[in-house]
């Protein structure tokens, strides 16, 4: 039986209210639960990033939520349920593999279409490669993905960037897997010098895939 009409006057232009009826034919939920309601439930930016930091290090969505009740003054504090938790985990792995999918096949018509898509980041190498910056440290992004950086600074004192990749997960294997792509791309040339930051378990890796293929092989920190 609720009911809100609302016309425009005429003369005025005006809109109002020219009838209301507040007769419900079910019993009105309690306003303190109406925030549960799902078009009033909502993670925000913070909140999200804040979920994953912690999954990633193992932690899981039902400790994740009494985590955030504990810092929020309860359950009924947060904007949000485990369900909508879950849902945006689900979310992100459905955005993920279909935008990725999505990626590789732009890519591959690329390189059908150009034999050269890559042309100018390897000739770039060839002059410039001599010296490798390794940037394993960007942020992740929307896509919880890390976003790893190979590039060097030219006689120009301007970066340029030889290649790039986006890995799901930080392990040994992950990073060969990418330091063996590079190479690949860049017909096996190594590197003489590589730049890294200190974290001694990506210079291992390094060490593996490229020691083998120089004589002149140095870690460089900054």
């Amino acid at each position: 039986m609720a009911e809100m009409r609302i016309k425009q006057n005429g003369q005025m232009g005006k809109w109002y209210v020219s009838r209301f009826v507040n007769d419900h034919n079910h019993v009105l939920l309690s306003p303190k639960l109406v925030e549960y309601l799902p078009p009033h439930r909502k993670m925000s930016d913070v909140d999200v990033a804040h979920m994953d930091s912690l999954r990633q290090v193992g932690i899981s969505i039902p400790k994740i939520y009494e985590s955030l009740a504990a810092q929020a003054g309860g359950f009924d504090h947060i904007p949000f349920t485990k369900r909508d938790m879950y849902n945006e985990v689900r979310r992100q792995r459905g955005m993920r593999n279909g935008d990725v999918n999505a990626t590789i096949r732009y890519f591959e018509v690329g390189t059908k279409a150009d034999e050269k898509l890559f042309w100018r980041c390897q000739d770039d190498y060839k002059i410039f490669g001599d010296v490798l910056a390794f940037d394993a440290t960007y942020g992740r992004n929307k896509y919880n993905l890390l976003v790893i950086i190979f590039s060097r600074v030219n006689h120009h004192n301007q970066t340029c960037v030889f290649g790039g990749a986006m890995v799901s997960c930080e392990t040994q294997a992950t990073y060969v897997w990418v330091l063996q792509k590079l190479l690949e791309c860049m017909e096996g040339k190594a590197p003489k010098a590589v730049i890294i930051d200190s974290d001694r378990s990506v210079r291992m890796e390094i060490n593996e895939v490229f020691r083998r293929l120089t004589t002149s092989f140095v870690h460089g920190i900054y």
